[in-house]
């Protein structure tokens, strides 16, 4: 299973992303997976995603990460139970993880024209003030993988993509900025990294500072 990019962010955290072209029996090779696995895996109707379930599992064994130590929240979210922090993403043909000793979440997502009839939907008012950024794909992309990536990584369930999380003055191509979460009259100011490839776009989310008084 080659790997297509890899990355080590800084001391702590780890950026790793595949390619997948192998078959689904290909990837389930010599994988053992716990009853829990094997009910979410048969819970994945489409080939997509069950191929996209079963490369994530093949990229943690690749890095030595036990599947016993492999959990699920009570929301459905990934974690480790050796203190370690881990985020996972996957979308078509390719697959994403991040491991990191401090609050971590990734997101990627093929460009693609539909996200412009949903932009609405995920653009907070400081983010839709450029009326050319809001038919730019690449643009669009980063901020809905960004707000992905900060909703992983806040962890709590109903935040509102348009209302809740605002991601600062981007540039084209930037690979850092800042993101932003309002949650109970406090902002959470997250740092973002992003990568770019041919046809998708990466966006990881690290916790930068604590929760400071936030005025609605």
């Amino acid at each position: 299973m080659p790997e297509c990019f890899k990355e080590l962010l800084n001391l702590n955290t780890h950026i790793v992303v595949w390619k997948i072209n192998e078959s689904e029996s290909e990837l389930a090779k010599g994988l053992e997976l716990s009853k829990e696995a094997l009910t979410r895996l048969s819970q994945r109707r489409s080939i997509i995603h069950r191929k996209g379930y079963l490369a994530i599992r093949k990229l943690l064994r690749s890095h030595d990460i036990d599947p016993l130590i492999h959990k699920y929240d009570k929301n459905g979210a990934p974690y480790l139970t050796d203190g370690r922090y881990l985020s996972i993403s996957h979308t078509k043909d390719v697959a994403a993880i991040a491991i990191s000793s401090q609050p971590v979440g990734i997101d990627l997502e093929h460009y693609q024209e539909k996200i412009i009839r949903i932009a609405s939907r995920f653009l907070h008012l400081e983010e839709s003030l450029d009326l050319n950024k809001n038919t730019n794909i690449h643009y669009l992309t980063q901020i809905w993988t960004a707000k992905e990536a900060l909703y992983k990584v806040f962890r709590k369930p109903g935040i509102n993509f348009g209302t809740q999380l605002c991601i600062e003055t981007l540039e084209s191509n930037t690979k850092e900025g800042i993101g932003l979460v309002f949650y109970k009259n406090t902002i959470k100011k997250y740092n973002l990294h992003f990568r770019y490839f041919d046809n998708f776009c990466l966006s990881l989310a690290i916790t930068c500072e604590s929760l400071e008084p936030h005025q609605p």
